[in-house]
């Protein structure tokens, strides 16, 4: 069986990427930050390396470097997969000893599974050959470019904010990305807006949100997600008036699909 570390920071990802492999076949391990996935790597010696850069203890490009410096893992694949922007740092990462460098904006779950298989596939072929990969899907018109709902997304994370944006965008929606309740609050009572997604937040931030919702636009769907969230905290959210509360692996992979079906839905019980 292939092994892979994921290291990512976002407990959403995580758990969305180490479902997704398992499912392929692949024995997954996680860390979440950078001095973790150095004594994990160095311990279960894994086929491939799936690497973030921003990292709490020693960033993603240290990590990267330190890896590098060893001779054990001269050859073995790390893909940076990123949400970072700053000027620069794909080159960076290449210096470092980066195999495929990618963007967290641009590159969907299915994709990465695609690139993990072809990268595994292809270790044989000499440095020169790596590239960074654009998303396929990135610039591209077609059917789904056409927006099919408004969707405001509240989430503080970059690298989670990103994926999720990728996602529902590449159904059709037109998503607005805000990092507070209030940015969130002044959207619904100025524009129009179909649903609204959001983090839980922290404490009971999610329901409050909804209860002040309901009163701001009753009609307006909200959908909560989170995959750390107890029983007790998802029935208070139910209750405070979120139509739904995503909280599994398989329902954040699915969520452009769940956010379509609802807004179909809320369309036509309002004509």
């Amino acid at each position: 069986m292939r092994r892979i570390v994921v290291v990512d920071d976002q407990p959403i990802l995580a758990t969305i990427y180490r479902t997704k492999f398992t499912a392929e076949g692949f024995q997954v391990e996680v860390a979440s930050d950078g001095e973790q996935a150095l004594e994990l790597i160095q311990g279960t010696k894994p086929d491939l390396v799936l690497l973030d850069l921003n990292l709490p203890k020693i960033d993603g490009m240290e990590v990267l470097k330190r890896l590098r410096a060893q001779s054990s893992f001269v050859t073995l694949p790390i893909i940076v997969f990123s949400a970072n922007s700053r000027s620069g740092i794909t080159e960076e990462a290449f210096a470092a000893g980066a195999t495929m460098v990618l963007s967290k904006s641009n590159t969907s779950p299915k994709q990465i599974i695609e690139i993990v298989n072809k990268t595994l596939a292809e270790v044989s072929q000499p440095p020169a050959s790596r590239k960074v990969l654009e998303s396929p899907m990135a610039h591209a018109a077609g059917p789904e470019s056409q927006a099919k709902g408004i969707i405001v997304l509240l989430e503080e994370h970059a690298d989670t904010r990103a994926i999720i944006a990728l996602v529902l965008r590449r159904r059709g929606h037109q998503v607005t990305c805000v990092y507070t309740q209030a940015d969130a609050m002044m959207l619904a009572k100025s524009n129009p807006v179909d649903l609204f997604l959001i983090n839980r937040g922290r404490g009971d931030s999610a329901a409050s949100f909804c209860r002040e919702m309901r009163t701001a636009s009753a009609s307006t769907p909200v959908i909560v997600y989170s995959t750390v969230a107890s029983a007790a905290e998802k029935q208070e959210v139910l209750a405070a008036g979120a139509l739904r509360y995503l909280s599994t692996p398989d329902e954040l992979l699915d969520v452009a699909e769940i956010l379509s079906s609802v807004i179909i839905d809320t369309q036509r019980k309002a004509a």
